[in-house]
C-alpha cells in the first residue's frame, strides 16, 4: 500500500512539474517583459545602429542589441537601395537573456488593422485581390495585406517573406494566389459550418474530439487551447453548435470586450480633443 501511495505520489510531482515547466516555457519564449521573441515597435536607435529600443505589445521597452552574428532580414520593405532600420518600423527579434539579437525582421509600419467587411467571406480569390489592391497598383504590399486581410505582427512576416518569391516587397497575383489558404477566416469561409463538422466528424458520433477539430483549425501548438476555449460545456468533445460558434468567431472575429470597448472610446474620445 505504502508503496503504491508512494509512485502516485511521485507521478503527480513529476506530472505537476511537467506542466510548470511547459507553461514557463511557452510564456518566455511568447510574452512578457523578458520574452525571447520580441514583436513591436522600433522606438529608438543609436547613432551606430546597433542599440535598438523596441515597445513590445504597447506596453514593454525591450533594450535590444544588434552584432555581427545577427540575422538581419527588411520585408516587405521596396528593394530600392540600402535598406536601414527606422523609427516606426515593426520588428519581430529572436533574442537571448541578455538582449543580444540572434536574428531580427523589420517591416513597414501598419497602423490600425481594417479588416474588409463580411463581404469578404464570399469573395473570390480575384475579388479579395482586387478589395485589397487600395493603391491600385496590380499588386498586394506588406501593409495592404497585414490591414485589411491578416494582422499578425508575430506571423505574418515570416509568411510574406516565403511567399515573396522575387523579394521585391510586394506581392504579385501569382504569389498572391498562394496567400489566403494561409488565413484561417479564409479558409474555414470556403464551407457553411455544418459541411466542416460533417467532414471532421470521422467517427460520425455527432462530436468533435480534439483530434478531429484539429482537421478543422490549422492553428499548429495552439490547436489544444482553441479546442478548450470552444468546449463551452467541458464536456471534452465540441458539439456541432460549438464548432459552429468556433467558426464563426474566426470568420467573422471576436466580439470585442466591454473593457476593449470602454478603451477604444477613451481613446477616439482624446483624439477629438
Amino acid at each position: 500500500m505504502k508503496v503504491k501511495r508512494s509512485i502516485r505520489t511521485f507521478l503527480f510531482v513529476v506530472s505537476t512539474f511537467s506542466i510548470l515547466v511547459a507553461n514557463v516555457h511557452a510564456q518566455s519564449n511568447s510574452k512578457g517583459k523578458d520574452s525571447r521573441v520580441v514583436v513591436g515597435t522600433l522606438t529608438g536607435i543609436d547613432a551606430t545602429g546597433a542599440k535598438l529600443d523596441v515597445l513590445q505589445s504597447g506596453e514593454y521597452l525591450r533594450k535590444l542589441q544588434v552584432n555581427a552574428k545577427t540575422l538581419v532580414q527588411f520585408v516587405g520593405l521596396l528593394s530600392k537601395g540600402e535598406q536601414k532600420p527606422e523609427v516606426g518600423m515593426g520588428v519581430k527579434a529572436t533574442c537571448e537573456k541578455d538582449g543580444s539579437v540572434k536574428s531580427i525582421i523589420f517591416t513597414p509600419s501598419v497602423g490600425e488593422p481594417a479588416i474588409l467587411g463580411e463581404e469578404r467571406l464570399k469573395m473570390t480569390e480575384q475579388e479579395l485581390f482586387k478589395a485589397t489592391d487600395k493603391d491600385a497598383s496590380n499588386s498586394i504590399s506588406y501593409v495592404e495585406f497585414s490591414k485589411y486581410i491578416y494582422h499578425s505582427p508575430k506571423h505574418f512576416p515570416d509568411l510574406f517573406r516565403k511567399l515573396d518569391k522575387d523579394g521585391d516587397g510586394v506581392f504579385d497575383a501569382a504569389e498572391f494566389a498562394a496567400a489566403p489558404s494561409k488565413v484561417s477566416w479564409w479558409q474555414l469561409s470556403r464551407r457553411a459550418p455544418d459541411e466542416w463538422f460533417i467532414q471532421a466528424d470521422e467517427n460520425m458520433n455527432s462530436m468533435l474530439d480534439l483530434e478531429e477539430f484539429s482537421l478543422i483549425c490549422t492553428s499548429g501548438n495552439h490547436v489544444e487551447n482553441h479546442f478548450e476555449r470552444a468546449d463551452r460545456d467541458k464536456s471534452g468533445s465540441l458539439t456541432q453548435r460549438e464548432t459552429a460558434t468556433y467558426i464563426r468567431s474566426v470568420t467573422h472575429g471576436k466580439a470585442k470586450s466591454k473593457k476593449q470597448r470602454k478603451w477604444d472610446e477613451q481613446v477616439k474620445t482624446q483624439s477629438s480633443d
